[in-house]
């Protein structure tokens, strides 16, 4: 078969399953107040250490026609016994010019070489929008299970020393920060929006809650091996792998859900998911307070044939929420109004 009808046949897919979703908006009239402040209980989790002069490296990798592509190493202090300084690297795609632009933070899967992560920061920089892809910790690479609630504890701190970063710059609008994630990257996004207030918006995809029933029941071949080989080491039936988990994690998406303002978030889930298991993206939905949502007729992998779907959806989310962050970048042509721009430099 010649790559001209492999692409056709892949585009002709993507349509096929992009025209058979549902897409259910946010209803604000029909919605109970909700109080997204996150009790001081829940929230001393994750004080930290407020450096606004934190010391960045940060070096020129690409210099393409919209934007620069630059490696950034944030410094991160040992702010807990035991752990020494670390960087938290990132890629930002930089819109050259003189305006503040919004900043995508582009959350990670799970494993591989960013080639996704890439192409969505790559279409949001080429409309106007600043990205930045905040890469995977790499003590995550050989951690175990004892090392999850650590790990995802100091996701959330480096995440919003990362936005920390991004008030510095001043080629980036503080006030109009999205982040954007998939699978892993959508589950970690989950968790970081309702404990970091200064984002305006979050995309979600194939996301869930309650990490001890995903981890223990996920069809992902990665997890399924790393799991089968905790059963084998310590002896253990999978029910009796999920209470340990369950014991394990702290910090889980469902613990802070209804903390998150609805208005914030667009999630789009797979109806036959079962690599992030489809029940607990909506368990996830119903407790975030039934966000806007766009529901893919697809499982997880096949979900990649909407990826221009969910990339347009996603820019015009991001736009609608940035437009309200800033009112007064609104403008009337022809007695309607005009699309707002991303902030163009």
């Amino acid at each position: 078969m010649n790559p001209f009808r492999i692409s056709y046949l892949g585009i002709l897919l993507g349509i096929l399953l992009t025209t058979g979703c549902s897409h259910t908006s946010y209803r604000a009239a029909k919605a109970t107040l909700r109080d997204t402040s996150v009790p001081p209980e829940l929230a001393a989790d994750f004080i930290y250490k407020h450096q606004p002069d934190r010391k960045a490296v940060i070096k020129v990798i690409e210099t393409r026609a919209d934007y620069v592509i630059k490696r950034v190493n944030l410094l991160v202090s040992g702010e807990v016994a035991g752990q020494t300084n670390r960087y938290v690297e990132m890629e930002y795609y930089d819109v050259p010019g003189t305006n503040r632009t919004p900043v995508i933070m582009v959350l990670p899967m799970m494993g591989g070489g960013y080639p996704l992560e890439r192409h969505f920061a790559n279409y949001f920089a080429t409309r106007g929008y600043s990205a930045v892809i905040v890469r995977r910790d790499t003590r995550a690479k050989g951690a175990g299970v004892d090392d999850l609630n650590m790990l995802f504890h100091d996701m959330v701190v480096d995440h919003r020393r990362v936005v920390d970063w991004i008030e510095t710059q001043p080629d980036l609008d503080p006030k109009r920060i999205a982040i954007f994630g998939v699978s892993m990257g959508g589950i970690k996004g989950a968790l970081l929006l309702p404990l970091e207030k200064r984002i305006t918006a979050a995309a979600l995809g194939l996301a869930g809650g309650d990490l001890p029933y995903i981890m223990a029941h996920s069809t992902e071949p990665g997890v399924a091996k790393r799991r089968e080989k905790e059963l084998k080491d310590r002896n253990l039936t999978l029910e009796e792998c999920e209470r340990k988990l369950r014991e394990i994690l702290k910090f889980d998406p469902l613990r802070y859900a209804s903390f998150v303002d609805p208005k914030k978030v667009l999630l789009v889930l797979a109806r036959y998911d079962t690599v992030v298991p489809i029940e607990k993206g909506l368990e996830l939905k119903e407790k975030m307070g039934n966000p806007e949502t766009i529901m893919l007729p697809s499982g997880h992998y096949s979900a990649v044939l909407s990826i221009p779907y969910i990339k347009s959806q996603a820019f015009d989310f991001f736009e609608k929420r940035f437009a309200e962050a800033q009112p007064e970048k609104l403008a009337r042509q022809g007695g309607e109004l005009k699309r707002v721009q991303a902030g163009r430099k």
